[in-house]
């Protein structure tokens, strides 16, 4: 009877520290939808790491170079900063399941077509919380699975052909 009576407190200390942490990730991802929708997204780089910031600054100067020797041509950036996986403007984006990896918390961010049923996408924002104690957005994960596809890598790649 202990044991169960431990293993059942455990359980919920557990889903506890889950609420908690679900509780603390809302706002930002709140604040990264709602930036999501101004200037074409580019207020998002305020949640972003130091590091992360820099290596936007980074691609969008090379954009920008590009664009200039050859005003012609769309250059790799030319949609801007590539926050999401699609670059549809989803009328509904909302904070999903938080899951953590180390020091880090892994936010979902959901969009969707509210007249669509189905029709939407799931991406991850990787948070990492800075001495300050704020969460900052450190990398954003393209889809609802894996890490291969993600907004720096995106950055890195951009200007490699």
């Amino acid at each position: 009877m202990r044991l169960i009576a431990a293993t059942l407190g455990i359980v919920v200390l557990a889903q506890g520290t889950a609420f908690a942490q679900d509780d603390v990730t809302v706002p930002y991802v709140q604040a990264f939808c709602s930036l999501g929708t101004v200037d074409g997204g580019s207020g998002r780089a305020y949640l972003a790491t130091p590091e992360l910031g820099e290596a936007i600054r980074t691609a969008m100067a090379e954009n920008a170079r590009l664009q200039e020797a050859d005003p012609q041509e769309k250059p790799p950036l030319g949609d801007g900063v590539p926050w999401q996986s699609f670059q549809d403007v989803a009328p509904a984006c909302e904070p999903g399941a938080v899951t953590t990896e180390g020091e880090r918390l892994v936010a979902e961010v959901k969009y969707s077509f509210p007249d669509s049923p189905g029709s939407g996408w799931i991406d991850r924002l990787v948070l990492v919380k800075a001495p300050d104690g704020v969460l900052y957005v450190d990398d954003v994960r393209f889809g609802d699975t894996g890490e291969d596809e993600t907004l720096r890598k995106t950055l890195a790649e951009a200007f490699s052909q």
